[in-house]
């Protein structure tokens, strides 16, 4: 079983950037957005069922823990997700996404 990795301003780079794996990055504010905590459960489903194999999911929180990774990926918006290799954005989703067009979107942008 696979897990939702909590990504932070000091793990970010060891996990995702220095990482040869494909990674769904979510950033994310919980503590006060309706459509972050409406994607939280979905990202967490899909990562802890393997419901994509081969890519790595993880959740950043814009407003305390990855306050600089977010600023530095200019995030301007929650939630937003990236689909990564190492330093190089595959593709972008910005807001609530049902579980299939979740899926469905990772897929297509990772091509796994």
């Amino acid at each position: 079983m696979a897990e939702l990795k909590e990504l932070t301003d000091e793990n970010y780079e060891k996990e995702v950037i220095n990482s040869k794996d494909i990674w769904c990055v979510t950033f994310s504010a919980l503590s006060f957005c309706q459509p972050c905590r409406m994607l939280h459960p979905v990202i967490e489903s899909i990562a802890k069922n393997e419901k994509v194999p081969g890519v790595k999911f993880g959740v950043v929180a814009t407003e305390d823990k990855g306050l600089n990774w977010s600023t530095s990926m200019s995030i301007r918006g929650v939630p937003t997700t990236h689909i990564m290799r190492g330093k190089e954005i595959l593709g972008t989703k910005v807001g609530f996404v049902p579980e299939k067009d979740f899926i469905d979107f990772v897929k297509s942008t990772a091509k796994v």
